[in-house]
C-alpha cells in the first residue's frame, strides 16, 4: 500500500463546498493523496505554492479568481514545479468558448460536470478521474528504456537530422494526417502557426467529445486565418484545407478515382476507447492512399497511433513523433517510438517547418 508520499497528490480548486467534499471523496477511493482545496483562484495559488499538486482540478466560474484567470496566471507566472490542470466545470459544453481559452492557456484535460446532483454521478466520474489523472501522471521512464534498447535510435532527433533522411527517403505525400490527444490543442497551434499553405488536404484527428471539434475547427480558422473546417460523412478532401474530424465518432477516409472521401465511422470497437481513433483513421489511409503519406503522432496518452505508425513506416511512408519534452503526455508518441513505427522525433515547434521542407 503506499504512503502519502507515493501517492498522486491533487488540490482541488471549486467554488462548491459540495463539489470539493464529493471529489475529495472520490479520489481518496482511487488511491490519491488529496494534498489541499481551494475555493477560487486566488486562494488556490497560495495553495499550489505551498504543497506542489502533480494535479490541480479547476472550476472556471469562481469568485475572487476564475479558473481562466487561473490558467493565465499561470502562463505567465509558471511556478518551479508545474502541476497538469484537469478543468472540471458545467461550462464545458459543446461549442463553450470556454473550452478552448482553456486549453489555450494550458489546461491538460477537460471533464465537464454532470448535470444532475454529483453524488447521483459517482460511478462517471471514478471513470473519468481515474483514466485522465493517470494518464497524466503516469512515467515514461519504461517506454525511454526499452524504445532505446529495441530501436537503437533508428530516427533522426533533430531538424538536420530529419533533413539528411529527407533526402535519403524521397516521398511526395499525397496527404498529411495527424493524431493528437491530451495536449493536442496546444501542439496542433503550435503547428498550424508555423504551417505553409499546403499543396495537399491535412486531416487531423484530436481525441475530442461530440459537438466540441466543430468550436475547435473555428476557434483555429479564427486564430490563423486559414481554411479549417470539421469533417461530415461524404466530404470530398481539398488541397490547402485543414481538415478537423467530429468528435465522439470514429473516421475513415476511402479513395475513389483519385478522390479522397471522409467517412463517419459510429461503430464501437472493443480496445477502441478514445474517439476518433488515431488507430483507425491511419489505418483507413493506409489502406486506401498507401504510402503517399506523411503521418504525424502528437502528445497523448496511451498508445492509439501506435501500432498503424508502425505499419504505415513499413509500407513506405513518412511518420514523424512529437518528443517527450514537448509533449503534455508521452504516450501515443513514445510507443510509436518503442515500436520503431517513426522516421523522425521532433520538438513540436520543429513540426510546422519540417512538414514545410517536406513540400519545399
Amino acid at each position: 500500500m503506499l504512503n502519502n508520499e507515493e501517492k498522486i497528490k491533487v488540490m482541488i480548486v471549486d467554488d462548491s463546498v459540495l463539489v470539493r467534499k464529493y471529489l475529495s471523496k472520490i479520489l481518496e477511493e482511487l488511491g490519491m493523496n488529496i494534498v489541499a482545496t481551494a475555493s477560487d483562484g486566488k486562494i488556490g495559488l497560495q495553495k499550489m505554492l505551498l504543497y506542489s499538486p502533480d494535479i490541480i482540478i479547476l472550476d472556471i466560474e469562481m469568485p475572487e479568481m476564475s479558473g481562466i484567470e487561473f490558467l493565465k496566471y499561470l502562463k505567465t507566472n509558471p511556478p518551479p514545479k508545474m502541476p497538469k490542470i484537469i478543468m472540471f466545470s458545467s461550462l464545458l459544453t459543446d461549442g463553450s468558448s470556454a473550452i478552448f481559452e482553456a486549453l489555450n492557456y494550458g489546461a491538460s484535460e477537460l471533464i465537464k460536470k454532470p448535470d444532475g446532483n454529483i453524488q447521483d454521478n459517482i460511478d462517471y466520474l471514478k471513470k473519468e478521474f481515474n483514466l485522465k489523472i493517470n494518464g497524466l501522471t503516469t512515467k515514461n521512464e519504461q517506454i525511454i528504456v526499452e524504445s532505446k534498447k529495441a530501436e537503437e535510435k533508428k530516427y533522426a532527433s533533430c531538424f538536420k537530422e530529419f533533413e539528411n533522411l529527407l533526402s535519403q527517403k524521397r516521398i511526395k505525400p499525397e496527404l498529411v494526417v495527424i493524431g493528437s490527444s491530451t495536449g493536442g490543442p496546444l501542439a496542433l497551434r503550435n503547428i498550424i502557426k508555423n504551417l505553409n499553405i499546403l499543396p495537399v488536404p491535412l486531416v487531423i484527428a484530436q481525441h475530442m467529445p461530440a459537438g466540441f471539434t466543430l468550436e475547435f475547427a473555428k476557434n483555429l480558422e479564427a486564430s490563423f486565418k486559414r481554411k479549417v473546417k470539421e469533417l461530415k460523412d461524404g466530404d470530398i478532401l481539398e488541397n490547402g484545407l485543414i481538415y478537423i474530424c467530429p468528435g465522439g465518432k470514429h473516421a475513415r477516409l476511402i479513395k475513389n478515382n483519385n478522390v479522397i472521401m471522409f467517412k463517419e465511422d459510429e461503430n464501437e470497437y472493443e480496445g477502441f476507447f478514445f474517439k476518433p481513433s488515431v488507430d483507425i483513421l491511419f489505418k483507413s489511409v493506409r489502406q486506401y492512399v498507401g504510402n503517399n503519406v506523411l503521418a504525424i503522432i502528437l502528445t497523448g496518452m496511451g498508445r492509439d497511433g501506435a501500432n498503424e505508425c508502425l505499419n504505415l513506416k513499413k509500407e513506405g511512408a513518412f511518420v514523424i513523433a512529437q518528443d517527450e519534452i514537448s509533449s503534455a503526455v508521452w504516450g501515443m508518441p513514445g510507443n510509436a517510438v518503442k515500436l520503431g513505427g517513426v522516421d523522425a522525433v521532433l520538438n513540436v515547434d520543429e513540426i510546422g517547418p519540417a512538414i514545410n521542407r517536406v513540400f519545399s
